[in-house]
Order: C-alpha cells, then sequence, then structure tokens
C-alpha cells in the first residue's frame, strides 16, 4: 500500500505494544505545531481490538491513520513492521517524524531516517527511555510531562514584600528629595533677603554718620581721620592711662602747643 506523503507530511510512527493510548494522544497535540500540513499516523490498530477508543480517534480531523501489516508474527514483528513504514515513508519524501516508544529497539529505525538525507525526529517515551534512545532524536518528550516546581507560598509572598518596600524606599527617597530642594530653596531666598537688609542698613548707618559729622562740622567741632597706625598706637596710649580718647587727644595737643610757645 502506497501511502499519501511529501516533504509537507508529519509521520507519527506509535509503537501501540509499548505506550499506552494517553501518549499518542498526547502526541497528537504536539504535532499540531506542524500544522497546517497532512499528518500520518502509523501502527497496527487491528492488535488493539479491544480499544473501542481507536474508532472515535481515527475519527480525529487533520489525522490519516493507517494500519500496517506485519510480515510475520513474534516478538519483534511489530518493530519491522513500522521499520518498514518509516522507510517507506522515508523514501517518498518524508523529513518529518514522531516516534511513540520506549523501546531501543527503535533507535535503528531514528538512524535510517538520518542514513541519507537527514529528518527532524521527535521521540516521545516515559522516564525511563534509556540515553541511547534519547541521543537518537532532535527532540525527547517525556510523557507524562513532569510538572513545573510551583514557588512555595511563602516565597512569592516574601517576593511581593520586597517589591512593596523597594517602592515605598523610592517614594520616601523622591518625597527627601523634593523637601531638600525646597529647603534648599528657602534657604537661598532668605541669605538674598538678608543681603538685601544688610545693604539698606549700612547705606542708612553711611547716612547717619554723614549726617552726625555735617552736624559736628556745623557745631565747629573738627573731626579728623587718622591714620591707622596712628589710631592703633593712640588706642594703645588710651589703655594704659585709663583716659578717654577725647582727654588723651586734648592732653596731647595741649603739650604739642607748649612745645611750640617754648621753641
Amino acid at each position: 500500500m502506497t501511502l499519501d506523503s511529501s516533504n509537507e507530511v508529519v509521520a507519527i510512527l506509535y509503537d501501540i505494544e509499548n505506550a499506552p493510548f494517553e501518549m499518542l494522544n498526547y502526541t497528537l497535540g504536539k504535532a499540531r505545531r506542524y500544522q497546517p500540513c497532512r499528518t500520518i499516523v502509523v501502527s497496527d490498530w487491528e492488535a488493539r481490538p479491544e480499544q473501542k477508543r481507536w474508532e472515535k480517534l481515527m475519527r480525529r480531523p487533520g489525522f490519516t491513520f493507517r494500519q500496517i501489516s506485519r510480515t510475520y508474527h513474534g516478538k519483534n514483528s511489530l518493530d519491522s513492521a513500522i521499520y518498514d513504514s518509516a522507510k517507506l515513508l522515508y523514501d517518498e519524501g518524508v523529513r518529518r517524524f514522531f516516534i511513540i516508544t520506549t523501546d531501543s529497539d527503535f533507535v535503528r529505525i531514528a538512524e535510517y531516517l538520518n542514513s541519507d538525507t537527514p529528518s527532524y525526529i521527535i521521540g516521545v517515551g516515559t522516564k525511563q527511555a534509556s540515553e541511547t534512545l534519547r541521543n537518537a532524536y532532535d527532540e525527547f518528550m517525556v510523557y507524562p510531562p513532569e510538572e513545573k516546581e510551583k514557588k512555595p507560598a511563602r516565597k512569592q509572598k516574601a517576593v511581593k514584600d520586597e517589591v512593596k518596600q523597594e517602592k515605598k524606599t523610592a517614594k520616601a527617597a523622591k518625597e527627601t528629595t523634593a523637601t531638600k530642594t525646597a529647603k534648599t530653596v528657602k534657604e537661598t531666598k532668605a541669605a538674598k533677603t538678608a543681603k538685601m537688609e544688610k545693604a539698606v542698613k549700612t547705606a542708612k548707618n553711611a547716612k547717619v554718620t554723614k549726617a552726625e559729622d555735617n552736624a559736628a562740622l556745623s557745631e565747629g567741632n573738627l573731626t579728623v581721620k587718622l591714620p591707622r597706625t596712628l589710631r592703633e598706637s593712640l588706642q594703645e596710649r588710651q589703655a594704659a592711662e585709663g583716659v578717654s580718647m577725647d582727654e588723651l587727644v586734648t592732653y596731647l595737643l595741649m603739650r604739642g602747643m607748649a612745645r611750640w610757645v617754648e621753641d
């Protein structure tokens, strides 16, 4: 019998004697990754007539189910029949295969499917499958699929709390920065205000001093600006004598006048 096949066909070789019905159903779901294309499922369905589910399964849309004939009966008769079907599909151009079994004897089928032009082969088997069988495929899927370990609820809560704390810290940092900025602006404004007040006060004092000097001149008083060194000497003499500056200056002026009269 000639099977309809081409390079747009996916072939599923099912070892019905070593793989349960559920494993086939699982593989059919995985085979949909290659659709739209034709998928041919090959096995000896007549060997398991007690499983009435085959009839329902074979009406599944998108798949073609083919019955294979065993050339002889015995322990490896199914292996040989599947090998012959795989060879026929390969010779007709099929290059994508699923092989459902945990039997290491199927390694020779995988080797043949890569003998000339390499095929892409996905193996489906239990976790007891040997490394030799696994390595013969491009991919190997374990059935039943192993569930991913769930994170403990406590760990999830810890992660959630950590994220919450990070958000809280970021918010506090933002508020602190805003507060510091406002404080800096306020201090700068206060410094400018103080500087202006000082300038106004200095100008006012200068004005008052000038007014006092003018008043002193109008009253006949003499105001003299002394050099810094002379002023410091007078201040030291004032401290030593224990007199006021007016008394000291008056004394020095009188003494100077007396010497001038004597001369």
